[in-house]
């Protein structure tokens, strides 16, 4: 499976510069292995906060269920400061489901 993760900034967290998140989530993320996705618009069913604004995106490739297990105890156990993480979950033929 694939996972799809996508950061949406709280209130009053913002940061534009590609470069710049990219440090703070690779090193938030540290343990896991990411690829960059860019900025990406999600349903705003989805969302936490009301802005509709793209959101940053990276992908874990050919996750196991377990790396999968991990990331969302991770999630939960060290939540990133200052912005929500959403996970999505994509099985080969299917549509992304969001599943945190």
């Amino acid at each position: 499976m694939d996972l799809r993760l996508c950061f949406e900034n709280k209130a009053g967290v913002r940061i534009d510069e590609a470069s710049v998140f990219r440090h703070y989530a690779e090193n938030y993320l540290s343990g896991f292995q990411i690829e960059w996705g860019g900025s990406i618009s999600v349903p705003h069913g989805d969302t936490s906060t009301t802005p509709m604004e793209p959101l940053w995106q990276y992908f874990i490739r050919t996750a196991s269920t377990a790396c999968r297990d991990y990331l969302i105890e991770y999630l939960e156990r060290n939540p990133m400061a200052g912005y929500f993480v959403h996970v999505y979950q994509c099985e080969a033929g299917e549509h992304d489901r969001k599943i945190h």
